[in-house]
C-alpha cells in the first residue's frame, strides 16, 4: 500500500500537469500481491550457448522472452514476428543494447511454412519458444479463420518445423482461455496444447513443454492501458460487469516463469518427462476489475463514481465472468518451483487428433466459418460455437 500512496505523492506535486502523471503511474503497485522472486538458474542451463527461437517476438511476452533469455548468453537469438513495426522495435531495442551480433530478425508468417522452413534452416534452433498468437477474445471472436489459421496452423507449422529440424525443446506459450473454453480464441489455444501434448507422447527427439497463465498487467489490448487511456480522457472507465474477476500478473513475472517451467528438466532433480504434462502458473488469487478499476483511479489521485465515472458495459461475445487455470478434475502435481505446478489435462493421441486437426485447417483455409465451428467443437467438446454455455463456477488457486 506504501507504494500506491507515494505514488500519489509523487503525482499530485504542485504543477504535475495531468497527463503528465499518467506515465509515473505502475499498474503492478495496484496489485494485491508483491511480485514473486524467481530463481533462474536453471534456465541458464537450458538457454547459454543455445541457439534459440522466439515467434511472435515484437508481441509483450515475446519481446519480454527476448529481453530475458539475452541474458543468458544465448550462441543465437532468432526474433520472428509477422508485424514489422513491432518486430523492428524489439530488434532495435536489443541491438541499442549491445546485442547485435546474436540475434536476427525475421518478418516471417507462421502459417507460411515455406518460410519457417527456411528461419530454421538457417538458425538451426535448439530451443523454440512459440508465443506468436491471436489473443483478444472479441476480435478473434468475429474473424474465427483467421483466429484458427494463426493459433491453430500457425502452431501446428512451427512445431512440426521445430521436429523436423532437431530442435530439443519447444515451448508453447498458452492461456487460461484454454480451460474450459467460452471463447473461440480459447479453443484455438486449447487444439494447439492438445497437439503440443500428443508430440510430446509421440517422440523423444523433442521435448514439448506448453506454460498456462492469465492476463499480463499492462500487455497490449488489456485493461490497464486502457484504464489509463480512459482517465486521461476524463472517463468513464469501462467495466464488462460488476462481478467480472480476472488472474494477473505482470509481464516479467510471468516471463520469468515460463523460463522456469521450461528449464524444470534442467534442474538439479529434473521432475519432466515425455508425457503431455501442462505447467499451470499460480498466479494467487483473482483481482475483481471493478476494485482494480477504482484503485487505478484513486492512483491518479481521483475519485472513482465523482471524479471519474465507472460504466459497466455488459460481458463481451466469449467472454467469461471467472477464468480457470485448470479444471477441478486435473490432478496438480507441485514441481517444487515456487509458483509452478503440473496438470494432467486430457489427451488424444496422435493418430486420432492428427485428421480432426486437418478438418480444422481445411476449414479455416477455405473461409468456411460454419464447418470450422464444427471442426473445433469435435475437438473441444466443451466449447459451444453458439455461446450459449453459461459461464462455468471458479476453481481454487489457494492450495
Amino acid at each position: 500500500m506504501a507504494g500506491i500512496i507515494d505514488q500519489v505523492r509523487r503525482l499530485l506535486r504542485p504543477g504535475a500537469d495531468f497527463r503528465a502523471r499518467a506515465s509515473d503511474i505502475d499498474p503492478s503497485t495496484l496489485l494485491p500481491r508483491p511480485p514473486r522472486k524467481i530463481d533462474l538458474r536453471a534456465a541458464r542451463k537450458l538457454l547459454a550457448g543455445k541457439s534459440v527461437l522466439v515467434t511472435g517476438a515484437g508481441g509483450t511476452i515475446g519481446s519480454e522472452l527476448c529481453r530475458q533469455i539475452i541474458r543468458f548468453e544465448p550462441a543465437h537469438l532468432a526474433l520472428v514476428d509477422n508485424a514489422e513495426f513491432a518486430l523492428y522495435q524489439v530488434d532495435l531495442e536489443l541491438k541499442e543494447a549491445g546485442h547485435g551480433a546474436i540475434i536476427s530478425s525475421d518478418l516471417t508468417d507462421v502459417c507460411r511454412i515455406e518460410h519457417l522452413n527456411r528461419v530454421f534452416e538457417r538458425t538451426r534452433p535448439d530451443v523454440v519458444l512459440h508465443a506468436a498468437a491471436y489473443k483478444h477474445v472479441p476480435i478473434v471472436e468475429e474473424n474465427r479463420c483467421a483466429g484458427a489459421l494463426t493459433n491453430v496452423f500457425g502452431a501446428k507449422n512451427v512445431f512440426d518445423t521445430a521436429i523436423e529440424h532437431g530442435a530439443e525443446s519447444v515451448v508453447f506459450i498458452s492461456t487460461d482461455k484454454a480451460v474450459n473454453p467460452t471463447s473461440f480464441m480459447g479453443a484455438t489455444k486449447r487444439i494447439a496444447e492438445l497437439y503440443a501434448q500428443a508430440l510430446d507422447v509421440a517422440q523423444n527427439d523433442t521435448r514439448f513443454v506448453t506454460v498456462r497463465f492469465g492476463n499480463v498487467l499492462g500487455s497490449t489490448g488489456s485493461v490497464a492501458p486502457l484504464f489509463k487511456r480512459q482517465i486521461e480522457m476524463g472517463g468513464p472507465v469501462t467495466v464488462t460487469h460488476p462481478e467480472i474477476i480476472r488472474y494477473f500478473m505482470t509481464t516479467p513475472e510471468a516471463v520469468q516463469l515460463v523460463l522456469l517451467a521450461a528449464s524444470l528438466d534442467n534442474a538439479d532433480v529434473p521432475i519432466v518427462t515425455h508425457d503431455g504434462r501442462v505447467f499451470v502458473l499460480d498466479m494467487g488469487e483473482p483481482v475483481k476489475i471493478l476494485d482494480f478499476a477504482k484503485r487505478m483511479i484513486e492512483a491518479y489521485g481521483l475519485a472513482p463514481g465523482k471524479d471519474i465515472e465507472i460504466k459497466f458495459t455488459g460481458l463481451r461475445p466469449g467472454e467469461k465472468l471467472f477464468e480457470e487455470i485448470f479444471l477441478d478434475t486435473d490432478a496438480l502435481v507441485k514441481t517444487g518451483a515456487e509458483g509452478v505446478l503440473l496438470a494432467s489435462p486430457a489427451m488424444i493421441d496422435l493418430p486420432l487428433l492428427t485428421p480432426r486437426l486437418s478438418d480444422v485447417v481445411e476449414a479455416a483455409l477455405e473461409g468456411e466459418q460454419s464447418e470450422l465451428d464444427e471442426a473445433v467443437h469435435h475437438l473441444v467438446p466443451e466449447f459451444s460455437a453458439n455461446g450459449e454455455k453459461a459461464s462455468p463456477a471458479r476453481n481454487k488457486t489457494n492450495r
